[in-house]
């Protein structure tokens, strides 16, 4: 499988010979897959093609400021294109079946992302692991091509970008990440406003949640770990949304002691969603995510586990105690 921008000139190519592109991105979508798919739909627009933009769950609504994301369809009706490009999911099933299931499979599928545990699939993968978000492979794609960059699209690529750096704080931004943040400057993003909008423009909700986990906490294994858990129960009571615990593993993380913070939250159906982070290289969260079918990078990955809430806590936090273990 090619990497990096070797695949650049294929999918322009494949880009090239197709007139109507289907987008897709990731179930329960955040930031970089929201901002990528729009701005890459948009971009594909302004040359000309026609797009359709889909995810299996609804924008989230603390990205509904950004331009024209009414644009984004949920799964209702075939695709009859030419091409389809997924983009920022790791892996195949990250999208939902009843995604795929308006896709003919002759379709040819253009696969970009930047997750090292994406193992290749579609017919052209482009998988860029020292990339800290999608939207930053997809400027590099959109300058090799020479294409224009308006402000809508500069505005959804920086909030991909900034949400999955964690504002440009991550060890994984580099100097190309800034010098493409200050390029999306010059493009037209209102650094102040949609900064605002991301990060200060909250629902009490999301505010109300962070209050009720913070106040059970757990740590463990000499205060390396921290971890909370988020029941279905609450979850329904104060009638959560998708997206609207984003940013609490990062609070976690935040505490001096912790090297890995965790946060299990209850899904319909019985699933455990799992999402960790790791201040440290030495003990990465991708490991121990991909011993429960997971994935993700070294310091920011995730897995689904089998219930009860109670119990799959256990049972990953016993691996993470293994991986601390290794001082």
């Amino acid at each position: 499988m090619k990497r990096g921008s070797d695949l650049f000139p294929e999918i322009l190519e494949r880009i090239s010979e197709s007139s109507e592109i289907l987008i897709l991105s990731h179930d329960r979508p955040d930031g970089d897959a929201i901002g990528s798919t729009m701005a890459f739909g948009l971009i594909l627009e302004s040359i000309g093609k026609t797009v359709r933009m889909m995810n299996f769950n609804e924008v989230p609504e603390s990205l509904s400021f950004l331009p024209k994301v009414e644009r984004m369809e949920r799964p209702s009706e075939k695709f009859s294109g030419d091409l389809v490009i997924a983009l920022d999911a790791a892996e195949r099933d990250r999208i939902h079946e009843t995604v795929w299931q308006q896709v003919e499979e002759s379709v040819p599928l253009i696969v970009i992302d930047h997750h090292i545990s994406n193992g290749g699939y579609g017919d052209l993968c482009l998988v860029d692991s020292q990339s800290p978000a999608t939207g930053q492979i997809l400027y590099q794609f959109f300058e090799y091509a020479g294409w224009t960059v308006e402000k809508d699209v500069a505005s959804h690529l920086y909030a991909a970008i900034s949400t999955d750096t964690g504002s440009f704080r991550y060890p994984s931004t580099t100097a190309e990440t800034m010098r493409i943040g200050g390029e999306l400057i010059r493009c037209g993003v209102d650094v102040g406003t949609i900064n605002q909008d991301l990060y200060e423009n909250q629902p009490r909700r999301r505010v109300e949640v962070l209050r009720r986990l913070l106040e059970n906490m757990q740590y463990d294994f000499s205060d390396q770990c921290v971890s909370v858990s988020l029941p279905l129960d609450l979850t329904r009571k104060l009638k959560l949304q998708p997206g609207d615990t984003e940013g609490v593993i990062d609070i976690l993380r935040s505490v001096d002691t912790v090297i890995i913070a965790v946060f299990f939250e209850e899904l319909e159906g019985g699933k455990i969603r799992v999402s960790s982070r790791s201040k440290s290289e030495q003990f990465g969260v991708g490991e121990i995510c991909a011993r429960f079918g997971g994935g993700g990078h070294t310091l920011a990955a995730g897995a689904r586990l089998s219930g009860p809430l109670g119990e799959a806590r256990t049972r990953f936090l016993e691996v993470v105690g293994e991986v601390l273990s290794r001082k």
